[in-house]
């Protein structure tokens, strides 16, 4: 009996652009895509042996509705859902029963019921073999809900099946699980749990071992990506983990990786150390907003336990960089919110800003009170991707927060200002610079390629002289991030009004048409002083 897993896009536009999948970043390197699905692969690792796998990937290749299999498998988050649902019809069409899972089934179940034959609910290791074994006896049920989480030292290795490893940027695991965090824009802790879970230290070396190893040139481009939604789970697990992990890197088992954590590892420097010494180059970091009302007006009550300045020159000392994550659109956002957003990018050097546009996600408190509220535009769950206004903001147009996104990606990959801040990183002393060969090899590739427009080559042109000026440690792979961001702003030329230049000339006054918000570092010496 063969099962088919499906990761499917977030629709079928082939002029389709997400910032995840850095496609452009991608084609250059030699990469099909960025991320697989993690979750649909550690399912597959839950299916028993008995049973015949596959997967097919869309981001990888157009799917085959017509291959054979017995039953279809699909995960989907809210933006892909929709897409997800068209592709189950598809596979129905052709008799075959589709399973769903996955956040948005979990928190939309009803609605997933309408596209599916059945969805599993929570997370699905512990409960897909019983699904199989219903299947197997012609007794598959409409619903599946897990009871609680699985134990994390169960949680099976990921399986690739058919995939190729050498076709993804970024291999991935994942050590920990659950958030007790309540920001109420997300909707983790009900996904996931309020409790931090952990894998056993051991289990995590193990997995570490067992990743697909690629030729040498493909293993210097791969990097690993930990996709926990906060690695710094418990303080002392997080030492552990990083301590087992140091010897890894030094041997050369555990490449060179990134971690999404919230803002208090910076007040630990011991941990800085050992992050570094691990082999972590980049940290992610949910900064969401400069202004201490909207943390507070948020429930981000973490981000607040240092300085932005002193946490980021902390990470910074290390040679590490950052992921800065900033939403905006929030009720407390004016539109000063976008030029004081650059000016503190700018101003610290954080390497790779990301942006999104506040999005009520289900599942989330901020969702059910927008939602009473009558704030909603529609549930067309595709555009819950956040970069589409989805609602009515306070205090500017609809209009005015998709150009004021716009503008900031613009703002921190395409201009002078964007390159000043690339070469200011590469100034720091903690730095390995692109060896000659690296240089080259990346000019090559971008010569080559057809999809990188005037700005853009001119950008890479004036980056790669910085890069072999004296005192500069260049790394080929930031500035290639910085060209596919670049890339991703042409992109969102489309979503501009017709009053963007208007905007624009508004964003940049700032401060002057609109009150200046008490940011969070002054807040906190505010409450220090009292």
């Amino acid at each position: 009996m063969k099962i088919l897993f499906v990761s499917n896009r977030k629709n079928n536009d082939p002029t389709e652009r997400e910032l995840y999948e850095m496609e452009l970043m991608n084609e250059l390197l030699g990469f099909r895509r960025s991320l697989y699905d993690l979750g649909l692969m550690t399912v597959m690792g839950a299916t028993p042996a008995r049973f015949d796998l596959a997967l097919q990937d869309e981001y990888v290749a157009p799917l085959d509705y017509d291959e054979p299999c017995d039953l279809v498998a699909l995960s989907a988050k809210t933006s892909c859902s929709a897409r997800a649902y068209a592709v189950a019809a598809e596979f129905r069409k052709r008799r075959r029963k589709v399973v769903l899972g996955g956040i948005h089934a979990s928190l939309k179940p009803d609605e997933a019921l309408e596209h599916v034959d059945c969805i599993v609910t929570g997370e699905a290791e512990e409960l897909w073999p019983k699904v199989l074994e219903d299947f197997e006896k012609g007794a598959l049920k409409r619903r599946y809900d897990s009871a609680g989480f699985p134990a994390m030292d169960q949680i099976p290795f990921q399986r690739f099946a058919n995939q190729r490893p050498g076709d993804f940027l970024f291999q991935q695991i994942q050590t920990t699980r659950g958030c007790p965090y309540r920001c109420r824009f997300c909707s983790v802790p009900d996904i996931a749990g309020q409790e931090f879970r952990f894998k056993p230290v051991e289990r995590v070396v193990a997995e570490i071992r067992a990743l697909p190893r690629g030729g040498s040139l493909q293993r210097r481009l791969q990097a690993l990506y930990m996709v926990d939604d906060n690695f710094l789970s418990r303080v002392h697990y997080t030492k552990e983990l990083l301590e087992a992990l140091i010897p890894l890197h030094r041997a050369g088992e555990l490449i060179e990786w990134s971690a999404e954590t919230t803002l208090n590892v910076a007040m630990d420097e011991e941990l800085l150390a050992l992050f570094r010494a691990a082999g972590c180059t980049t940290l992610i970091i949910g900064i969401e907003s400069v202004a201490a009302a909207t943390l507070q007006s948020m429930q981000k009550g973490v981000n607040f336990c240092l300085s932005y300045p002193e946490a980021i020159e902390r990470i910074h000392k290390t040679g590490m960089s950052i992921v800065g994550n900033f939403i905006v659109g929030f009720d407390t956002d004016t539109l000063a919110v976008f030029k004081q957003t650059r000016d503190f990018i700018l101003e610290h050097n954080i390497l790779y800003p990301f942006f999104s546009i506040l999005t009520p996600m289900p599942g989330t408190a901020l969702h059910e009170e927008y939602k009473a509220a009558g704030r909603l535009h529609h549930q067309e769950w595709g555009r819950y991707d956040t970069r589409h206004v989805v609602f009515k903001p306070t205090h500017m147009s609809e209009a005015q927060l998709m150009d004021g996104y716009v503008w900031l990606y613009e703002q921190c990959y395409a201009t002078d200002a964007a390159l000043a801040n690339l070469v200011r990183f590469w100034a720091r002393p903690e730095r390995r610079g692109a060896t000659w060969i690296e240089r080259a090899w990346v000019r090559w590739r971008v010569a080559r390629s057809r999809r990188i427009g005037p700005r853009n080559r001119d950008f890479f042109r004036r980056a790669m002289a910085a890069m072999t000026a004296r005192g500069k440690k260049g790394d080929v792979a930031q500035l290639l991030y910085y060209l596919d961001s670049g890339h991703f702003a042409d992109f969102l030329a489309r979503f501009k009004s017709p009053d963007y230049a208007r905007n624009a000339e508004l964003f940049e006054r700032g401060e002057t048409i609109a009150p200046r918000q008490t940011t969070q570092w002054e807040h906190k010496r505010k409450v220090a002083a009292r």
